[in-house]
């Protein structure tokens, strides 16, 4: 099943990667990892462009971060204490924008740090631009990744380098 959902936001190109991550962005757990290296690997054929993967996955990430902290903005006034909610724009006047900035770039909380600043209703002033910056340098980082691989590939015949080819070199 998730064979065919990959290979269907690929067969879309550009379009499909950015709905992928406006879903990947929200709460639903997605790895970002599962478009951006095979998305690289194919960057390095001249199949798809570099900046075009980075732009189109970071706007993704951000729209789908952004739902996420809207639900929770409306959420955090009905459903959480108000203690609870002193404590995290407490936590969010203090560390909010290092907290935004770095989550994106750690396995597994990149998606969940816009629940928290919807909560503490951080500024969108500083939380758009910071989880966009932050998300297209993991997706900067995951490209080159996969991008790295071909490259490899290209000098030493490796079992991985035949794994990456025929699962996406060869349909996409």
């Amino acid at each position: 099943m998730l064979t065919l959902f990959i290979d269907t936001v690929f067969n879309m190109g550009y379009l499909g990667f950015f709905l992928y991550t406006i879903i990947v962005g929200t709460f639903i757990p997605l790895p970002t990892q599962l478009i951006l290296l095979p998305a690289g690997f194919l960057a390095s054929q001249g199949r798809l462009d570099v900046l075009t993967i980075i732009v189109v996955t970071a706007l993704g990430t951000t729209i789908g971060a952004t739902i996420n902290y809207f639900l929770a903005k409306k959420v955090a006034t009905r459903f959480i204490s108000d203690e609870k909610n002193r404590k995290i724009e407490k936590f969010f006047q203090k560390y909010g924008k290092a907290s935004v900035a770095l989550a994106p770039l750690t396995f597994g909380l990149g998606q969940y740090i816009s629940i928290p600043a919807g909560m503490a209703k951080m500024d969108l002033r500083w939380f758009l631009p910071l989880i966009f910056l932050s998300n297209a340098l993991w997706n900067f980082a995951m490209v080159m990744l996969g991008y790295n691989v071909w490259s490899r590939c290209r000098v030493k015949n490796h079992l991985s380098c035949w794994f990456w080819y025929t699962s996406y070199g060869s349909n996409h």
